[in-house]
Formats: C-alpha cells, sequence, structure tokens
C-alpha cells in the first residue's frame, strides 16, 4: 500500500519538473536575432624605467569601425603605443601614439580589431 501512495508523488514530481524546464529551453529558443553581445575587452602593461616599481598600463576592446585605447602612463618617459591592423584587403598597417609621461588618456585608431598591440620603450618612430 506504501508503494501506491508513492508512486503517484514520484510521477507528480517528474510532470512538474519536467513543465518548469520547458520554458527555460523555449526562452532560449526563442531569443530575438540580432541581439548585441559583450566586444572582448584586453588590457597589456609594462614596466617603467623610472621611477623603478611603477608600469604603463593600457586597455582596448574589439571596436566595428574604430579602436580606442586608454592608457595610464606612470612612467617619467613618454611612452609608444603601437597597433597593427589588417585592412580588408588584407594589407598591415600600423598606427602610433606617444603615451605623455605620467597622464592618463585614450587614443583612438581608425580601422578595428588589431591583429598585435605593442608598448614600445620609446616614442613612436616618425614617418
Amino acid at each position: 500500500m506504501n508503494h501506491r501512495k508513492i508512486a503517484p508523488v514520484v510521477l507528480g514530481t517528474g510532470i512538474a519538473l519536467t513543465a518548469l524546464a520547458a520554458p527555460a529551453v523555449a526562452s532560449a529558443d526563442t531569443a530575438p536575432a540580432g541581439t548585441v553581445t559583450v566586444q572582448a575587452k584586453h588590457s597589456k602593461s609594462a614596466k617603467c624605467t623610472t621611477p623603478k616599481g611603477k608600469k604603463i598600463n593600457i586597455s582596448w576592446g574589439d571596436g566595428n569601425v574604430s579602436t580606442k585605447v586608454y592608457y595610464n602612463n606612470h612612467c617619467n618617459q613618454t611612452r609608444g603605443i603601437e597597433l597593427q591592423f589588417i585592412t580588408d584587403g588584407g594589407k598591415f598597417t600600423v598606427e602610433c601614439h606617444n603615451a605623455t609621461a605620467k597622464k592618463k588618456s585614450s587614443a583612438k585608431y581608425g580601422h578595428s580589431m588589431p591583429n598585435k598591440v605593442s608598448i614600445l620603450k620609446g616614442k613612436c618612430p616618425k614617418k
């Protein structure tokens, strides 16, 4: 007689759990097309020559049209931030910005998704 009482409860619980799980699956399948996704964020740092123990820190995201690099240069020296991009035609292009000593700011580059980012030991090379 105990089996008859337990079986309907277990069966009833299984149906309830299945009903609870179904809406979660349905909502994932019905997500709207073109949903905004989070773009990748990157960061990098390099040691200063002087003062010892300090760094220059940079961060950037993978933009769709351009790339903005934020920097905080704790060094006593201006440091170049160099980005290499591959253009639509498959050509490499390099852009560089000098991060002024002891300054926090940003630089915007006219290309998106750099394939290489470097913090130079000195200033950007002259073109």
